[in-house]
């Protein structure tokens, strides 16, 4: 008969030597076995009943107490389960007599505080997340042009006229999110959820790291925003693409310059 495969961790060095010795492939490896903490089992069941329809946006779940017992679980798990799912976008928490566990919509920003932490840490390149910025950004132009209305040209103008006042008075941190804004419109125009969605998650850490290195104040983008939006109405995509990439060539270039400045004056 062969040996047992249960091993325990303290003669785990042991085993693996003597397997090798009976001529065992040295390459392989082998992880103990893990079994999901409580809470994620919980999370899981949750998530499952929304998968299946069970529970929709908007419904309300039943409380810590009678949770606790339907799943024979502590109520401290359930709690650390609702905690997680709100941290992920799924449940919103709410407070008082009418409070608990709702379902929640959807929401991106789990999503790009995930891209902004990897931007911060190092987990994801600079010129990567930029890459595929501008990727994104080339087929959302190529649909605001084909599906883009007179309502959404006409929501970017507006949003370029306010960004432009607030550029005139020095207002960093509101034109910074006037200009996050103004992708989003552009998302809009493109007729796709999904596409939205995509966009804010690589759009908004742009927001953060902008908080980071700093923004050129005299920088005025309202002429070159004007002649995107004026290609877009006249659907002439690679006039579009072209005037938004010289635009983003030029922001990356300054993103790059401005890190690797910091880099410099840390070490």
């Amino acid at each position: 008969m062969g040996e047992s495969l249960s091993i325990s961790f303290s003669n785990w060095t042991t085993y693996l030597q003597r397997t090798r010795r009976n001529g065992v492939d040295e390459n392989i490896s082998f992880k103990p076995v893990k079994t999901k903490r409580a809470f994620e089992e919980v999370c899981d069941q949750i998530r499952l009943a929304i998968q299946e329809g069970r529970l929709e946006a908007g419904d309300k779940l039943p409380a810590e107490r009678q949770l606790a017992e339907a799943l024979d679980v502590s109520r401290a798990t359930v709690r650390e389960a609702f905690r997680t799912l709100e941290i992920a976008g799924v449940l919103s928490l709410r407070k008082g007599v009418n409070g608990g566990a709702v379902v929640m919509q959807g929401d991106v920003r789990p999503i790009t505080q995930t891209i902004s932490d990897l931007l911060s840490l190092g987990g994801l390149s600079l010129s990567d997340y930029m890459e595929a910025r501008v990727c994104l950004q080339r087929e959302v132009i190529k649909l605001a042009c084909a599906r883009g209305e007179e309502a959404d040209f006409q929501a970017l103008e507006t949003n370029i006229d306010e960004t432009e006042k607030l550029t005139t008075a020095a207002q960093v941190e509101d034109r910074t999110a006037l200009t996050i804004e103004f992708y989003h419109l552009l998302a809009a125009a493109t007729k796709n959820q999904a596409m939205s969605i995509l966009m804010a998650a690589v759009t908004e850490p742009l927001g953060y790291y902008i908080k980071q290195i700093g923004v050129d104040r005299s920088w005025n983008v309202a002429e070159s925003r004007r002649r995107f939006v004026a290609h877009l109405r006249a659907r002439n995509a690679p006039e579009a693409e072209k005037e938004m990439m010289s635009h983003m060539e030029r922001l990356h270039g300054y993103m790059l310059q401005r890190t690797a400045a910091a880099a410099d004056r840390r070490s």
